[in-house]
């Protein structure tokens, strides 16, 4: 097979990848403007306010720095969060402040270098 009939073949597969990601978009309507009810029941007090914040945004993708995440919380991040960033922002249930975000239909990814998690939401 010559280069150009691969390359048409990757282009194909590619254009049949994006009709179906398209096709699920607008089954699960990522756009769309109704929630589903906040979770108090499965979110601590300590966290809840990074939940309401996410909650009321309601966009597909926040960034916050770790300051403005420390200021919608109203306390210091713990020191957990400087020095292994990557596992205190573990998408985990078993991470109870994790909740704050998973409930309410994120995942976060953290940037270590600049010190920002971005909140991904989910197929709600």
């Amino acid at each position: 097979m010559d280069i150009n009939a691969i390359v048409l073949e990757l282009m194909s597969r590619i254009k049949v990848l994006e009709e179906k990601v398209k096709a699920l978009e607008e089954k699960c309507d990522l756009h769309k403007t109704d929630k589903p009810s906040f979770p108090f029941d499965k979110i601590s007090d300590k966290y809840r306010p990074l939940a309401e914040h996410l909650y009321e945004k309601w966009e597909k993708r926040i960034t916050l720095s770790y300051g403005e995440i420390e200021a919608i919380l109203g306390f210091k991040l713990p020191p957990t969060a400087y020095k292994i960033p990557r596992s205190y922002w573990a998408n985990t249930l078993t991470h109870t402040y994790a909740t704050s975000w998973l409930s309410v239909g994120y995942k976060a990814k953290v940037d270590v270098d600049t010190f920002t998690v971005t909140f991904d939401r989910n197929l709600y």
